[in-house]
């Protein structure tokens, strides 16, 4: 069963919450426009979470399936945030892609379930 459009949208807006600000901290001097880091974070998460969300298998155990996901996730937010900056940036990409995947993805299991619980 895949989970409902309104829980997804709240997940979604918590992921932006936490992994926004990362992306800037990272992104910010390495582009010219103040807001061109908030752009791309919500581009890659427009990429990827639906899509990890709906698309990407489940399986078990479900550590391993998080795992899993977060793991193509970063590779593939690596990948959109290094066509953007140039190939020379793989580094700070994958930097910037690791650290706020592994911000929400820590806040959203600690986190998360206590809100679906209390709605």
């Amino acid at each position: 069963m895949s989970p409902s459009p309104l829980l997804w949208l709240a997940a979604f807006v918590w992921t932006l919450a936490v992994e926004l600000p990362i992306y800037v901290v990272w992104l910010r001097r390495r582009m010219r426009r103040w807001w061109a880091p908030c752009l791309l974070a919500f581009v890659v998460n427009l990429a990827t979470h639906p899509a990890f969300w709906y698309g990407f298998p489940r399986f078990g155990p479900y550590w391993l399936y998080v795992l899993v996901g977060e793991v193509c996730v970063v590779i593939v937010e690596t990948a959109i945030v290094v066509a953007a900056l140039g190939p020379r940036r793989r580094g700070l990409a994958f930097g910037a892609g690791l650290t706020a995947n592994a911000a929400s993805t820590l806040v959203g299991l600690w986190l998360f379930p206590l809100v679906v619980r209390s709605g």
